[in-house]
């Protein structure tokens, strides 16, 4: 016989005396659904990359303070999933176990946890929403199929940057010749002291150097200098429908130029292997032609926010940044 035992902690973090628990420390539910280990890892990797920041001076310590006010949430809607799962396990009704399931299926797989507004999170900046896609601020970087461009390998796009610790921040254009202008301007801008980003991310560099990270047999295969060459703190790259013929490497600002590996072309939903549609459609509805949109995704692979703007809005994209990353970033 096996007694199922639901508990919750009252506090999931003790900044102040350096303590934090995760995974079955936190919350004890059934073995169902496999949601013991599965969230005890998403508890870890939300914490690991916000200690990482704040242990190497590059974050506040008030960035721990996310963690519970995230995890927390995600821990009573587990224990409220499980109560039902496992009451209609013990009475044995095959249909309601199903629809239950049937009914979490975002949650168990982790689709589907989100976050609420904080700093870390904020709701849709400028732009024009009259196309809802999947993308959504607090949650997980939708799957999308999309072409590399410099070696034409058809990859997940939310999966090929290695989570390296680093903020991932995606410039989506459909016609880049178009966009060249806000490009150069708002790329020359995050590479500069003016940006909050930029200045944090010397921080990371000096960081990085009195404490490197120690290499690891899964370098060989992630090739992390792809990714972090240009900084320890953020990963640039472009998504266009831009035909390859229609540019080249070169062309593209000197913060693009690189980082080569992180540049994508939205094709593959034009083929017969993508059963799910072109990337910018998957995740906004539609673009229009005249708007370029960023997207900021966090080191854990959650998008933190969103905007679009029109091309010569290059300004107000700027101050956008910054009033992001200068919620949680020292600068």
């Amino acid at each position: 016989m096996y007694r199922v035992g639901q508990r919750l902690a009252s506090n999931f973090a003790f900044p102040s005396q350096g303590i934090f628990i995760v995974g079955d420390a936190a919350h004890t539910h059934s073995p169902k659904a496999a949601q013991g280990m599965n969230v005890s890892m998403h508890d870890s990797f939300n914490l690991a990359w916000k200690l990482n920041l704040v242990l190497r001076n590059i974050a506040p310590t008030s960035l721990l303070d996310t963690y519970q006010r995230e995890r927390k949430l995600i821990a009573q809607r587990l224990l409220e999933f499980d109560f039902e799962h496992a009451r209609a396990f013990q009475a044995g009704d095959a249909r309601e176990l199903a629809q239950n399931f049937h009914d979490n299926i975002g949650f168990i797989s982790g689709m589907k946890v989100d976050y609420k507004p904080n700093e870390l999170n904020h709701s849709a900046g400028p732009g024009r929403y009259g196309y809802i896609g999947m993308l959504q601020s607090g949650a997980i970087l939708p799957r999308a199929r999309v072409t590399r461009y410099i070696d034409a390998n058809p990859v997940d796009i939310q999966l090929d940057i290695p989570l390296l610790s680093q903020f991932r921040v995606y410039f989506v254009v459909p016609k880049i010749q178009f966009a060249m202008p806000f490009l150069n301007e708002v790329s020359d801008f995050l590479i500069s002291d003016e940006s909050v980003l930029w200045r944090a991310s010397k921080l990371a560099e000096k960081s990085y150097e009195l404490l490197p990270v120690k290499k690891t047999e899964a370098d060989e295969y992630l090739q992390p200098g792809r990714y972090n060459g240009l900084s320890k703190l953020f990963t640039p790259a472009i998504l266009t429908t831009t035909e390859k013929k229609d540019v080249e490497i070169k062309d593209l600002p000197a913060m693009f130029r690189s980082s080569p590996w992180t540049f994508y072309l939205d094709d593959v939903g034009n083929r017969a292997e993508s059963w799910f549609g072109s990337c910018m459609d998957k995740w906004f509805g539609r673009l229009d032609s005249d708007l370029i949109a960023v997207i900021n995704v966090r080191p854990d692979g959650y998008v933190g926010s969103t905007a679009q703007f029109e091309v010569g809005h290059a300004a107000r994209a700027k101050k956008w940044f910054n009033e992001y990353y200068e919620g949680f970033l020292n600068a």
